[in-house]
């Protein structure tokens, strides 16, 4: 079957072979993928930036219909329709043991939409189970990217006022934001950040930022706008070390969290979220392709155009 594997260890050592379709053990499930979505942590693989093992494809944020059952399955049948996570989804068929990351799809939920719920449970971490956000808590969240704009979705949904911060190369992005209940919307580059969220909050600071670009920039500033005591949660993943001024956090009674991936409530949670329409999916799917095409589809990914681009196997 035709996947997009890593085929060495050097950077852009990635195609699209043919490899062997997968067996279904006694513990696993065997899923035909109907979608899965390209994610920039896949151009870190691609650029030697991210650990990935060769000969295993690409591609964690996925859906698909369960096609085969190993003997000692319990939780799932042939006909299921499910959502996955971690790897193998950018190939036709991939398998996986019953309990590793695999859940229940509802009806509901279209393919391209469950393909999303991945990054959308990233973000709900970052929100609910990493931070400390209270109803009428004024939060940052810089970045208006997939992430950024769950993120901002389940932060309103917590009952804080948010506002969303980006460059000049995100204002489209910046007015989905708005669209998805941005309090305020400030591009960076045309406004100062700090008088912005002095206006925002009153002078009195952030009670919490949502670093969700990977930019060194937004890193340092995010500190600085923090109240006493305030948090700033590292969600946006960086290219190469990055550096943090201690003193805004030590001076201050500062805390500097990270986040990356989930719980199993967390996908709970976050599924039914979608299946009973509290947060917008649908709008961040920008292109479906098919998995010939996934050099296009990475390529507008990279260039940040649109929102996630979905592959169909």
């Amino acid at each position: 079957m035709k996947a997009i594997v890593k085929y060495g260890e050097l950077p852009g050592q990635v195609d699209c072979r043919d490899i062997p379709e997968p067996v279904c053990g006694a513990y696993e499930v065997k899923i035909e993928v109907k979608a899965c979505a390209i994610c920039m942590t896949d151009l870190h693989i691609i650029q030697g930036e991210y650990p990935w093992e060769t000969g295993v494809p690409l591609g964690h944020e996925f859906c698909g219909v369960v096609i085969q059952t190993g003997s000692r399955v319990s939780r799932f049948r042939a006909g299921d329709r499910v959502v996955a996570c971690m790897n193998g989804g950018f190939a036709r068929y991939v398998v996986k043991r019953e309990d590793d990351w695999v859940f229940a799809l509802p009806d509901q939920i279209s393919f391209p939409e469950g393909a999303l719920l991945e990054p959308l449970c990233a973000a709900a971490n970052s929100v609910l189970n990493r931070s400390r956000i209270l109803p009428g808590d004024h939060v940052l969240i810089e970045g208006p990217g997939v992430i950024g704009l769950f993120a901002l979705q389940t932060a309103k949904l917590l009952g804080a006022r948010v506002m969303m911060s980006g460059t000049g190369a995100d204002r489209e992005r910046l007015e989905m934001a708005k669209k998805m209940g941005a309090d305020r919307i400030v591009n960076a580059e045309q406004e100062a950040l700090e008088e912005a969220v002095a206006d925002f909050t009153g002078g009195q600071g952030l009670d919490t930022v949502l670093e969700c670009s990977g930019s060194q920039a937004a890193l340092d500033a995010g500190l600085s706008l923090l109240r006493y005591d305030g948090q700033l949660t590292q969600v946006g993943i960086f290219g190469k070390p990055a550096r943090v001024d201690l003193g805004q956090l030590v001076y201050n009674n500062r805390r500097l969290v990270g986040s990356i991936a989930y719980d199993r409530d967390t996908w709970q949670r976050c599924i039914g979220l979608v299946k009973n329409g509290l947060v917008d999916v649908k709008s961040l799917i920008s292109a479906q392709l098919p998995l010939s095409e996934w050099r296009q589809g990475f390529e507008r990914t990279a260039g940040r155009t649109g929102y996630r681009v979905v592959l169909i196997p």
